[in-house]
């Protein structure tokens, strides 16, 4: 009996080069990611982990934020795994105390209290030069890819 492996799709080419690879990563690990505007109103972006999926609004590129909306949702992709529950990295990062008090504000009008680490890891990496290496990195380390027999999307390293 032969194996069918399915082909990924290729990226939609409104996606910038660069998260290409981040793309094809969140996509082997067996999450959907849909360039339209999320479900949730007024949002640029939005990670559902129940469904693994991620919705980037199209309009975030066009406003020149769209590497960070993408990165922001990514970074919860990987905050859902092993198991389905969003838990922090543990990543660290140094910002700049104007940042840092800009997140703070933002968190705080905008985020239910108990996401707030969650939230503040996402927004702390997502601006970040190595954000899309970390973020790939976190997801293979993190993420099972799904087995091709069951078609179920299986977490963990």
């Amino acid at each position: 009996m032969a194996v069918v492996i399915a082909a990924i799709p290729a990226p939609p080419p409104q996606l910038p080069a660069e998260l290409r690879p981040l793309l094809t990563t969140l996509q082997q690990r067996g999450f959907q990611v849909r360039l339209a505007p999320p479900p949730l109103r007024g949002s640029y972006g939005l990670f559902q982990a129940k469904t693994r999926t991620l919705w980037i609004a199209p309009v975030a590129f066009e406003l020149g934020i769209g590497r960070q909306v993408f990165l922001h949702e990514a970074i919860h992709a990987a905050q859902s795994c092993p198991s389905g529950v969003l838990q922090p990295l543990g990543w660290s990062v140094r910002l700049n105390p104007v940042v840092e008090q800009e997140i703070s504000g933002i968190l705080t009008t905008r985020y239910h209290h108990g996401n707030r680490q969650l939230e503040r890891e996402a927004f702390s990496v997502q601006g970040h030069p190595d954000a899309i290496g970390r973020v790939i990195a976190a997801l293979k380390q993190r993420c099972r890819l799904p087995s091709p027999s069951s078609g179920a999307n299986r977490t963990g390293p």
